[in-house]
């Protein structure tokens, strides 16, 4: 299974970043093999597309706009994970994912997350 993280920095076990769209780096966990990569693309549907076509199946993330969750939804082929609203580090989300113990966002809980995800970023 490949796993998107958005994460802080790009060092070893950085914590997971807030922000999903803005996160400056994502960590790719491939069959346990973790690589940072760089987030150069602007805003959340493009980061997206971008995994999309990475053929990642699952995405871990505090935070995430109505935009994306939408756009990962029309894909239909990636999971969505919420590793909580409290500062992470990504070994302990991916022990987390691992024991089954993330909950599985969508149309039930996702209004929960982007009214968190709005009341600290309003829209300008």
């Amino acid at each position: 299974m490949k796993l998107a993280i958005p994460v802080k920095m790009n060092k070893e076990n950085p914590a997971v970043a807030p922000l999903f769209g803005k996160a400056k780096w994502f960590a790719i966990v491939n069959n346990g093999e973790i690589s940072i990569i760089p987030n150069n693309q602007s805003g959340g549907r493009a980061v997206i597309e971008l995994l999309y076509e990475m053929k990642v199946d699952a995405i871990l993330v505090q935070e995430m706009g109505m935009t994306p969750y939408e756009r990962v939804k029309g894909y239909g082929t990636i999971m969505l994970y919420h590793t909580g609203f409290k500062r992470i580090l990504l070994n302990d989300v991916l022990e987390k994912f691992e024991n089954n113990e993330l909950e599985i966002l969508d149309d039930t809980n996702i209004d929960t997350i982007i009214k968190h995800h709005e009341k600290r970023h309003p829209a300008h």
